[in-house]
């Protein structure tokens, strides 16, 4: 499958209005681990195979076990994930898709007792911007970098 188009090229004054919410998201006081999960079970919801490939090797680069980064899918019957992660996973998933056109109140009462409302502003911050970087890759058919 060959890229329909490379909109770093197209719209680079999107990527940098991007940019700027990554960094955001980045200095948010989150641990950047559990931004690289969240930012990895988000991309395998969404299929983007250039987000995956990146965030494998960020997840580890930033402490995630390898069991993490290859159970992050299962998470839910894998035992390698905290309290606070899987809280963080299941918001990612409600997040992302959104079902009945609303993140329900069982998903927030659990992420809320892991997480402030400041925090779960900026997690929800972090899983809008991954959705973002999923669509414009998997609308462009970005190929994953296979470095």
């Amino acid at each position: 499958m060959s890229q329909r188009f490379d909109p770093s090229k197209l719209i680079p004054e999107g990527y940098k209005a991007m940019y700027g919410v990554h960094l955001k998201v980045q200095n948010s006081g989150l641990p950047l681990g559990l931004l690289e999960l969240v930012r990895l079970r988000v991309s395998q919801i969404n299929g983007c195979a250039a987000c995956v490939a990146m965030h494998v090797p960020l997840g580890r680069e930033h402490d995630l076990s390898e069991h993490q980064i290859n159970l992050a899918a299962v998470w839910r019957d894998a035992p390698v994930f905290s309290p606070r992660e899987r809280a963080a996973l299941a918001w990612a998933e409600a997040v992302t898709v959104l079902a009945g056109q609303e993140v329900s109140d069982a998903a927030y009462a659990e992420v809320s007792a892991q997480f402030s409302e400041q925090e779960i502003a900026h997690l929800t911050l972090a899983i809008g911007e991954i959705n973002t970087w999923n669509r414009l890759n998997i609308a462009s058919r970005t190929p994953p970098a296979l470095a």
